[in-house]
């Protein structure tokens, strides 16, 4: 007989036997497939919320806020008022460049720091002027208004529904803008066209102009930023590096292309600390789930010592049963795996349609950008991650049972047993 064929027909075996054998004892099985069916959740919804909290945050502040990219004056975000930004002559530079950059929308921003006035009171706001048209092809805020509408013109203003409700403001009544402008405070009123409610904290202390009259307001001829919305599936950081050589060939200096974690500095630590603190987590979910099959192996060998002194009496090999213990703490940890993998994806499935409000929770960090309300993320590598995870120590947990049983006497562990 063929050596391949022997080693088949002792594979085969030795799966037979220990599938039997995990049923012989149900009580035992199911607890150990208990365990690594709660290590293999807690896992798999692990990673699919943190990666989900950092994708709703980012796609978020760039699908409201921010845009894919923005181009500004090198030094604006040391000292962000409108004289340390774009001169005009730039701007129109940087107007012919993205010309010819494929980029799919792009739109002008005059941002500065002013206070919106109301009958009732008076509040500290970031007033940006846009272009109304060109915004929304940059971002998507047109589709969280609540009431009324977008901006279309001078003399319009768009304000969010907190901001609103915090000044008693009503769909169009008239509310004054004060700002400080190159010759001192300006003043203007406007009419409240709309309100919106986007769930960013960021955006509702953001009160919406023209940029037309952000320009009379603050006397810059200029704009503070440009932001730019990328073709669906581009990849960000080539456009960041082509633009920056673009920019340069064309001889246009004293310009940054910033992406989302360039305009936020602080998102980029935080990312970063919570995938580090990760690790551990991780690390101890494992351990948890390996002491936890490592236990319930061990003790089931020292329940079956007279069992295994009776299988190499009969003549199975001490190889053949190390095999059958290790195949044993496969087939929990796969069967394991897959209820709790199951289960856990389901929840990233739910999650990820219709997200976990954080309320006020995140009202002290709204500065941060993070939405109230975040999606958990689904993808196929979670599995893998999970599976590498629990096999690995499934395996390593059953090593010490595996070797004490093939290292028993069977006249011993008969006699004992």
């Amino acid at each position: 007989m063929p050596r391949w064929e022997g080693r088949e027909r002792v594979n085969a075996t030795s799966l037979r036997i220990a599938w039997r054998n995990l049923w012989r004892h149900t009580q035992r099985t199911v607890l150990m497939i208990a365990i690594v069916a709660f290590g293999s959740w807690v896992i798999l919804v692990m990673w699919g919320i943190a990666d989900g909290m950092i994708r709703s945050m980012t796609d978020t502040q760039i699908a409201y806020n921010l845009g894919d990219l923005q181009l500004r004056a090198v030094g604006y975000a040391n000292d962000p008022v409108p004289s340390n930004g774009l001169s005009a002559k730039q701007v129109l530079g940087v107007q012919k460049v993205l010309a010819n950059a494929s980029v799919a929308a792009s739109s002008a921003r005059l941002e500065t720091y002013g206070m919106l006035r109301s009958s009732y009171g008076s509040e500290g706001v970031t007033i940006r002027g846009i272009d109304p048209i060109k915004e929304q092809r940059v971002t998507k805020l047109q589709e969280t208004i609540v009431e009324g509408r977008y901006i279309t013109g001078p003399g319009e203003i768009l304000i969010s529904a907190k901001m609103a409700a915090s000044l008693d403001i009503r769909r169009g009544e008239r509310v004054v803008l004060l700002a400080q402008g190159e010759s001192g405070t300006s003043s203007q009123a406007f009419r409240a066209v709309g309100f919106f409610a986007s769930n960013l904290g960021t955006l509702d202390s953001i009160a919406m102009i023209s940029l037309q009259d952000a320009h009379a307001m603050s006397g810059w001829s200029g704009l503070t930023s440009i932001a730019i919305n990328l073709p669906a599936g581009a990849s960000t950081s080539r456009y960041v590096s082509r633009l920056q050589k673009d920019l340069a060939a064309a001889g246009i200096e004293g310009i940054e292309v910033a992406d989302y974690f360039a305009l936020n500095p602080f998102a980029r630590i935080m990312i970063q600390g919570s995938t580090i603190k990760m690790i551990p987590m991780v690390i101890m979910i494992a351990l948890m789930a390996g002491f936890g099959v490592a236990n319930t192996a061990f003790y089931s060998v020292l329940e079956r010592t007279r069992e295994f002194g009776m299988m190499m009496a009969l003549g199975m090999s001490r190889k053949l049963l190390a095999r059958v213990v290790l195949m044993e703490s496969v087939f929990v940890s796969a069967i394991g795996f897959v209820v709790g993998g199951s289960v856990g994806y389901g929840c990233l499935l739910y999650l990820s349609r219709h997200g976990f409000s954080l309320g006020g929770l995140m009202a002290n960090f709204s500065e941060l950008g993070i939405p109230t309300t975040l999606y958990a993320s689904t993808s196929g590598w979670y599995w893998v991650a999970a599976f590498s995870v629990v096999v690995f120590t499934a395996l390593v947990a059953a090593w010490y049972p595996a070797r004490r049983a093939s290292s028993l006497e069977p006249v011993t562990a008969i006699r004992e047993g």
